[in-house]
C-alpha cells in the first residue's frame, strides 16, 4: 500500500472542492472516502502506526466499532449529509485476541488507541 503526507492529501482534496465548487448546485452521490489500513501495510506495527496517525487527523464526531461487513476489521466513520470518511485496520493489528469466533464474532480486548486526552475530546464531541 502507498503511502503519502497528510500535506499531498489536503492538496488532492482542495483540487476536488474547486471543481466542486463550478458547479455548486449539480446533485452528485454521496462520497465515501476511505483511508484503510486494513491491507498490505506491512508489519502489524507498520499498520497500527498508520492508524493511528490517521485517526488522529479524523473528523469530529466518529463512531468506532467493527466494520458492517467485516466483524475483524475495527472501523472509525465520520458520517455527513455530504460525504463518509472511513479508516479501518484488522483487529488482531491493534488489539489482542480474547476467543476466537466460533457462532459470534471473536472477542479482542483493546489497549486504547488514543491518550486520555483525545478520548476526551473525541466524546466532548459526540455529546450532542
Amino acid at each position: 500500500m502507498a503511502t503519502t503526507t497528510a500535506h499531498n492529501i489536503a492538496i488532492e482534496l482542495r483540487k476536488l472542492a474547486d471543481l466542486l465548487d463550478r458547479e455548486p448546485e449539480s446533485l452528485l452521490p454521496r462520497p465515501e472516502i476511505a483511508f484503510s489500513c486494513k491491507y498490505g501495510v506491512g508489519t502489524p506495527e507498520q499498520s497500527k502506526t498508520l492508524f493511528l496517525a490517521t485517526a488522529k487527523v479524523f473528523p469530529h464526531p466518529f463512531t468506532k466499532g467493527a466494520q458492517s461487513y467485516d466483524d475483524d476489521a475495527l472501523e472509525l466513520r465520520y458520517t455527513s449529509d455530504a460525504l463518509i470518511v472511513t479508516t479501518c485496520i484488522l483487529q488482531n493489528r491493534v488489539c489482542k485476541l480474547i476467543e476466537k469466533e466460533k457462532i459470534i464474532p471473536a472477542v479482542y480486548d483493546c489497549e486504547p488507541l488514543l491518550s486520555v486526552l483525545e478520548m476526551e475530546a473525541v466524546d466532548a464531541s459526540i455529546r450532542p
